[in-house]
C-alpha cells in the first residue's frame, strides 16, 4: 500500500461556510478564559477495596440496545451533519491540498510480544486502552472488562466485568468508557471509567492499585458526575499523571440528550496520587469554566508523559471538534499544584500549518460503514518541551478517513506549529493514539498506533513511525481483519471511541498499544501489540517461523546469501540495521513460498564495518536477525 502525507496549503471557504463554522483566530492569542475559571475543593473518602486475585464469580451484566439511536434535531448534532455535507460536497473531487510520498527511510515498527486482548462481551464500542509496568505486568480495559497479564508468567488471566472489579462501590447502573494508566514513579496502576446516564445515577468510578501487581488490592473512590449540582451528568473521561497529580478531564452532558447535543461544558479534575495509594482520604480539586472568546471549550485531551513524568505544568488541549475545517488547536497551561491558583492557569490559541478536518465515516463491506465521530484530540504526549498530538480527519483529496499529526514546541515565541495529514490511497484511518518511542532527549521519534478498513478490506489495526518533522514510515499491520464488523441493527457501525498506546518506561523505544480489529463472528475484537523499531530477543511468531537459515560469506565483499526454510507461505520484509539497531536499508519485500529459499543482495552500496540482516513477516515480527561483516 502506496502511503502519502498531505502537507501544506489551507482550504478557501466560501462565506456561507465562514459563517457557519468560523475558523477562529489565524494570530496567536495567549490569555486568560473569557469568564474566570473556578475551582471547588473535595476531600473524597476511601469506599471500599478490589482484589481481582480474588474473583470467583462474574455476572458481568451488559445491556446493549441494537438499534441506532435517530437523529433529535438537536442544533449541535444539525451542525455536525452539515459540517459532513459541506466537506463531501467540498473535498469530494477537488484537490485542496498537495502530497508527497512517505519517507521509506523511516523504518516501520518491529512487532513482539502480540496477543489476542479481552474477549467481546457485547458493549459497543471497544474503547480500548491498555498499560504496561516495568516488571511486566500488562491492565487491558474495554466496555465493560478488564484483563490482566503476566508476561514474565506468560498468563493471560480471566477477564473481570467492570461490575464486579467496582462491586464494593454499589453502583448499580452500567459502568462503560474505560482508563487505564501506568506510574512508573510509584509502580502503581490507576483504573477509572464512568457509571450512570443521569445527573442522579453519573459517578466515576476509579481504583489505584496498592501494590505493583494488578492482581492484589485496588483503593476504590467514588467521584460524583454532578459536582455542581445542576442536572448535568458525566461522559468521556481521559486521565494523565504528572509526579504529584493524576488529572482526569469529562464532559458534563444535559439529560436525555447525545453527546452532541447535550454538550455543556468540559471540567478537569485534580487527585493527590500519594492519598489514593495509601488507600487514605483523597485530596482533589475540581477546575471549570474553560471557555474562549465565551465559547466552552470541548473535548479537553491531557497530555500525557514521554519518558518519564513531568512536573511544575500540567497541560491539555483542544480543538473545534466539528468544524469542516479549522486550523485553531487550544493549549492549556496550569500549575501542578493542588488548589492552583485560577489566574497562573492560561488558554492560548495556536495556529497549524495544515487545518484539520470534521471527518467522514470509513467504508467497510458495503453498505455497512464505521464511525469516526468527529476531530476531537485523541491522544498526545510531552517530551523535551515538545507536545505531539493525533485525532481523525480527513484526506480532502480521497475524501477518505485519515489521521491528523501535529508537534508543538512549548520554547517557540512562534504561534504556528507544523502539522500534517497522515492518509493512505488504499484504507481509511480511525481513531489514532501515539506514544513516545525515542531513545534520547533529543530523539522526537513516536509510534502510532490506528486503526484502519475498506470497502474492500475487513477492519484491522496497524502502527506508523514518525520522526516528528514530517517523514512516516509505511503501515505496518498487527492484526488483519477476520471480517466486517456488524453489531447495531443497520449500517452504520461504532468503531471507537478511542485507543489505548503507552511507552514502555524502563525499555527505551518500546511502545504498547490496544486496537480493533473485526473478528470472524463479526465482532470488534481487542488486538494488543509490543512495538519497537530495534528487533526484539526471545520473541517467536506463532503464525510464521523460520528455521535452518545461514547467511554467508562473512566476511563479504559483494554478495551475501541467506538461505533459509519456512513452514508455510510467509510475506516477508529484508532489512539491514546497524549492531545498535539503527535502520541502515530497507531492501526487499516478497512472498517466500514453503520449503528452502535462497535470498541474495548486492553489497555494494555498504561500506565496511559490521552490520544486522532482520527478516521479518508481514506483521512486523522478527523471523531472522542475523549479523554479517562487509569487508572489500
Amino acid at each position: 500500500m502506496l502511503e502519502f502525507i498531505i502537507s501544506g496549503r489551507k482550504h478557501q471557504m466560501n462565506q456561507f461556510m465562514k459563517a457557519l463554522f468560523p475558523v477562529i483566530g489565524l494570530v496567536f492569542i495567549s490569555m486568560l478564559s473569557t469568564a474566570q475559571i473556578s475551582k471547588k475543593s473535595f476531600l473524597i473518602q476511601p469506599a471500599g477495596v478490589s482484589t481481582p486475585a480474588n474473583v470467583s464469580a462474574d455476572w458481568n451484566p451488559v445491556l446493549l440496545n441494537l438499534e441506532m439511536p435517530e437523529p433529535d434535531g438537536g442544533a449541535d448534532e444539525l451542525i455536525k451533519e452539515r459540517a459532513r455535507e459541506l466537506a463531501d460536497s467540498l473535498y469530494g473531487s477537488v484537490t485542496h491540498e498537495k502530497k508527497s510520498q512517505s519517507n521509506r527511510s523511516i523504518s516501520k515498527p518491529i512487532m513482539g510480544n502480540n496477543f489476542y486482548g479481552n474477549p467481546y462481551n457485547y458493549s459497543v464500542p471497544n474503547d480500548n486502552d491498555v498499560a504496561v509496568s516495568n516488571d511486566n505486568k500488562v491492565v487491558s480495559v474495554i466496555n465493560s472488562s478488564l484483563r490482566i497479564y503476566d508476561l514474565n508468567l506468560d498468563t493471560a488471566y480471566p477477564a473481570i466485568s467492570l461490575f464486579t472489579f467496582f462491586g464494593a462501590l454499589g453502583l448499580p447502573n452500567e459502568h462503560f468508557d474505560p482508563k487505564v494508566i501506568y506510574d512508573p514513579q510509584a509502580d502503581r496502576f490507576i483504573l477509572m471509567c464512568l457509571n450512570g446516564f443521569t445527573d442522579s445515577t453519573s459517578n466515576i468510578a476509579i481504583a489505584f492499585s496498592q501494590t505493583p501487581d494488578p492482581r492484589q488490592n485496588w483503593s476504590l473512590y467514588t467521584i460524583t458526575g454532578n459536582p455542581y449540582n445542576d442536572t448535568l451528568w458525566t461522559d468521556y473521561p481521559m486521565i494523565s499523571i504528572t509526579e504529584q497529580h493524576a488529572y482526569i478531564t469529562v464532559n458534563l452532558l444535559k439529560n436525555d440528550e447525545s453527546w452532541q447535543t447535550g454538550f455543556v461544558r468540559t471540567i478537569v479534575w485534580q487527585l493527590d496520587k500519594s492519598d489514593a495509594y495509601n488507600g487514605a482520604p483523597l485530596n482533589s480539586t475540581l477546575y471549570g469554566n474553560f471557555d474562549f472568546n465565551n465559547r466552552n471549550i470541548r473535548n479537553m485531551c491531557p497530555v500525557r508523559n514521554g519518558n518519564e513524568l513531568f512536573s511544575g505544568t500540567m497541560y491539555f488541549l483542544s480543538n473545534r471538534n466539528f468544524a469542516v475545517s479549522s486550523d485553531s488547536i487550544f493549549l492549556i497551561s496550569m500549575p501542578d499544584v493542588l488548589n492552583a491558583d485560577t489566574s497562573m492557569i492560561d488558554v492560548s490559541l495556536l495556529r497549524a500549518s495544515t487545518a484539520y478536518h470534521v471527518p467522514p465515516d470509513a467504508k467497510q463491506t458495503a453498505p455497512r460503514i464505521l464511525q469516526t465521530n468527529d476531530a476531537r484530540i485523541l491522544g498526545a504526549f510531552k517530551h523535551n518541551n515538545r507536545i505531539q498530538f493525533v485525532s481523525n480527519t480527513r484526506d480532502t483529496v480521497l475524501n477518505k478517513a485519515a489521521c491528523y499529526h501535529g508537534v508543538i514546541d512549548l520554547m517557540s515565541a512562534n504561534p504556528e506549529f507544523p502539522a500534517y495529514i497522515i492518509t493512505n490511497d488504499t484504507v481509511e484511518y480511525g481513531y489514532p493514539n501515539i506514544a513516545y518511542a525515542g531513545t534520547h532527549n533529543d530523539d522526537h521519534t513516536a509510534i502510532i498506533g490506528i486503526n484502519y478498513t475498506a470497502a474492500d478490506i475487513f477492519p484491522a489495526c496497524g502502527a506508523i513511525t514518525t520522526d516528528a518533522i514530517g517523514n512516516y514510515s509505511d503501515l505496518l499491520t498487527i492484526r488483519k481483519g477476520d471480517n466486517y464488523i456488524s453489531v447495531l441493527s443497520g449500517a452504520n457501525q461504532r468503531w471507537g471511541d478511542y485507543s489505548g498506546a503507552q511507552r514502555k518506561y524502563n525499555q527505551n523505544g518500546v511502545v504498547w498499544l490496544a486496537l480493533t480489529y473485526g473478528s470472524q463472528s463479526k465482532k470488534p475484537n481487542t488486538w494488543i501489540a509490543e512495538l519497537s523499531l530495534q528487533p526484539f530477543s526471545g520473541v517467536v511468531d506463532e503464525r510464521h517461523t523460520i528455521n535452518e537459515h545461514v547467511v554467508y560469506p562473512s566476511p563479504a565483499q559483494q554478495t551475501i546469501f541467506c538461505s533459509f526454510r519456512v513452514q508455510q507461505e510467509a510475506s516477508l520484509n529484508f532489512r539491514i540495521v546497524d549492531l545498535n539497531g539503527r535502520f541502515v536499508q530497507d531492501i526487499f519485500n516478497e512472498r517466500a513460498l514453503p520449503g528452502l529459499n535462497t535470498f541474495s543482495f548486492n553489497t555494494a552500496s555498504l561500506q565496511n564495518g559490521n552490520y544486522i540482516l532482520v527478516i521479518t513477516n508481514e506483521y512486523g515480527s522478527p523471523l531472522i536477525s542475523n549479523p554479517f561483516t562487509i569487508q572489500k
